[in-house]
């Protein structure tokens, strides 16, 4: 249960709030706060280390203009960190891993949609 709160306190909220006020930064903060706070407690290095690589590539990815809004992936994103969230707090590891292995999957389709809609689809 501690690590649930400490995830809900880090961030949980703080991004469902940028995201329902459309708040960017805000909910960007949050979306950082939460994904370290996972990583921190689950007390395993190799999710620590990927942790601070996804956010670093994160932000280098929006140097680039890949950046998501508070609208389109935001969405799904908020939902699945509930759910992420709830599976810790219910004591659930399984549900957990089961969660954050949807969001990572959805991520990376995001991704990965972005990037083909700029290289082949782009209008300049």
């Amino acid at each position: 249960m501690e690590g649930a709160q400490a995830v809900r306190r880090a961030g949980a909220g703080v991004c469902r709030h940028g995201f329902e006020t459309g708040r960017e930064e805000l909910f960007n903060e949050g979306d950082d706060a939460f994904h370290t706070a996972i990583a921190t407690a689950s007390h395993n290095m190799f999710l620590q280390v990927a942790v601070r690589e996804a956010r670093r590539l994160q932000a280098q990815s929006s140097l680039i203009g890949l950046r998501g809004s508070v609208g389109g992936h935001a969405a799904k994103a908020v939902e699945e960190h509930d759910a992420i969230y709830q599976a810790i707090r219910a004591g659930d590891p399984e549900a957990a891993a089961q969660a954050a292995a949807t969001h990572i999957d959805n991520t990376l389709d995001d991704y990965r949609r972005e990037i083909q809609q700029r290289l082949f689809f782009s209008s300049h």
